[in-house]
């Protein structure tokens, strides 16, 4: 019986070891977890200082659209869903704008809403 008690005594020492194994492998990856929740704590808090610098200086410069059309190179076009499809065939084939033609001032007239012939090559 005492050759079977050390085996048991054996087996419940390396349970115990495995298990003290285990704890101190969780403690570490709980440590490794909390330094990297920091991390992104402050790098969140970074991007929200960034961001609302940017808006602060977006709003003290107040660009018109026509500045921020020509800064960012970029234009917001009313169209139908025809148009668009024909649009985007033109980009996809790197079709570049060479003109622009003022579209006929009779009609209707909505606010500020003017069209325009848009001439690819």
């Amino acid at each position: 019986m005492s050759k079977r008690g050390t085996s048991i005594e054996r087996l419940l020492h390396r349970i115990e070891q495995h298990m003290e194994d285990w704890q101190r492998r969780m403690m570490a990856r709980e440590t490794e977890l909390q330094a990297h929740r920091d991390e992104l704590w402050a790098e969140a808090a970074e991007r929200e200082k960034m961001l609302v610098q940017t808006t602060e200086e977006q709003e003290e410069r107040e660009l018109s659209l026509e500045e921020a059309v020509k800064e960012h190179k970029v234009v917001f076009v009313v169209h139908s869903e025809e148009a668009g499809k024909a649009l985007r065939e033109f980009a996809d084939g790197y079709t570049r704008l060479v003109g622009v033609v003022p579209g006929s001032e009779g009609g209707r007239r909505e606010a500020e809403i003017k069209g325009s012939w848009l001439i690819f090559e």
